[in-house]
């Protein structure tokens, strides 16, 4: 309704969320024929694609399998589908899958525009190719926001915000967390939970958001005890993927901070994915944010932190490799660095980094 940036706090989120073990199934009910799927190659190569069939068979059906996709191929597919859209883009896997559909189902509808653009409109109306996001992984929280990360040809992330990618359909379905190794788990989790601490500090929170971030971490908390309890509990499953929603929600609207800023230059210069960059960084960006400010609520991040036992799948040997003088500058640039509670420039940066690098 509203298509103006306006000084009032506003709420973003999936207008509509499907959410139980099994709750794939309905994909049979969604009131449009032509599917394009973007599917992750291990949940194309897995046992559970077969129910994907079942509840699409009715439907006419296109299949990408995604690996990998940049602004270069993201564009490819944008002039393949051109001349016979798709109604429905059903996008089953991580935000590296989720994301570039986020794009996709834009270029298809907007074919005039490019990534550039996106700066400029920020409130594009989408009415003719619809988004169902599906995750495989709990961690990003991508089925729950307007932000879409892509990398450029050379390696470089870049995070764009736009109404038109907010997925018009959620479907968590905690069946996908089955057959992840439970070291996956706690990386996906230290990343649902820097996404509800720090969109809960972020300059841009608001007490709504705060709220939304205290029920992610207390829904994390839950289900990592049930795992610890019952490796295979489903209940466990599915607390932890609806935390990630959650979390996705308030990182959505308030954005995150200096970790993230830290995390995302970190990927670039070694070879680790996204959760485990978090996880590495996350406990001793908060306990220097403690040592700061002495504010309340980073000590109780850090107990939730213990608590749920991140501390056991973190390996401070990665941090041997950082060129700490191009992370400081690297991070610098990163959009991430700018809602932080804590303004950086260079020199607080060193300082911060100085102290991971001391206290790993």
């Amino acid at each position: 309704m509203i298509r103006k940036k306006l000084m009032i706090k506003r709420l973003w989120n999936t207008p509509e969320v499907y959410y139980k073990k099994g709750a794939i199934s309905c994909l049979k009910s969604i009131d449009y024929s032509k599917f394009l799927v973007l599917i992750a190659e291990p949940i194309k190569n897995s046992e559970y694609y077969s129910k994907i069939e079942k509840y699409t068979q009715e439907k006419s059906v296109r299949i990408e399998i995604i690996q990998f996709l940049n602004q270069d191929e993201i564009l490819k597919l944008r002039d393949k589908y051109l001349e016979d859209k798709p109604e429905v883009i059903v996008a089953i896997g991580g935000g590296s899958v989720i994301d570039p559909a986020k794009i996709l189902r834009v270029f298809l509808s907007y074919p005039e525009i490019g990534f550039n653009d996106f700066h400029e409109q920020q409130f594009l109306d989408l009415n003719s190719v619809k988004l169902v996001a599906i995750p495989t992984t709990p961690g990003t929280g991508s089925e729950s926001t307007a932000v879409a990360v892509i990398y450029d040809k050379d390696g470089h992330k870049h995070p764009y915000l736009n109404h038109g990618f907010m997925p018009d359909l959620a479907i968590l379905d905690s069946n996908f967390l089955n057959s992840l190794p439970v070291k996956a788990l706690y990386e996906f989790g230290a990343d649902i939970f820097s996404h509800a601490i720090e969109g809960s500090v972020s300059v841009m929170t608001t007490p709504l958001l705060k709220s939304i971030g205290e029920s992610s971490l207390n829904l994390l908390k839950s289900g990592f005890a049930k795992l610890k309890e019952k490796n295979d509990d489903p209940k466990a499953f599915a607390e932890i993927q609806y935390a990630g929603y959650l979390a996705g929600t308030v990182q959505g609207n308030a954005f995150v901070g200096v970790c993230h800023a830290l995390a995302h230059t970190m990927e670039q210069q070694i070879s680790i994915s996204h959760a485990a960059s978090i996880l590495l960084l996350i406990k001793p960006v908060l306990t220097w944010y403690f040592k700061e400010t002495n504010k309340e609520i980073y000590k109780h991040f850090l107990e939730t932190y213990e608590n749920i036992g991140f501390e056991q799948y973190r390996d401070p040997s990665k941090l041997a490799m950082i060129n700490k003088d191009k992370w400081v500058d690297d991070a610098l640039q990163d959009p991430s660095i700018s809602t932080s509670p804590i303004r950086f420039k260079k020199e607080r940066l060193l300082e911060l980094i100085e102290w991971i690098l001391k206290n790993e």
